[in-house]
């Protein structure tokens, strides 16, 4: 393990649902801010097909 002085100073009952937690709180805040800020990825989660961008050529 790369940072097993860690548990020296945190205890991993303590450490590792922190840590865990964070992962989960940082996955949220990033779907929550794609799904705010995007017109696509809502319509994506319902399954909405995409449409198809077509070039014009001039």
């Amino acid at each position: 393990m790369n940072n097993a002085k860690l548990w020296t100073v945190v205890k991993p009952s303590t450490g590792i649902p922190l840590m865990l937690g964070a992962v989960a709180v940082a996955a949220l805040i990033v779907h929550a801010g794609l799904l705010t800020n995007t017109t696509w990825f809502a319509n994506y989660w319902n399954g909405t097909p995409m449409t198809a961008v077509v070039a014009v050529a001039q």
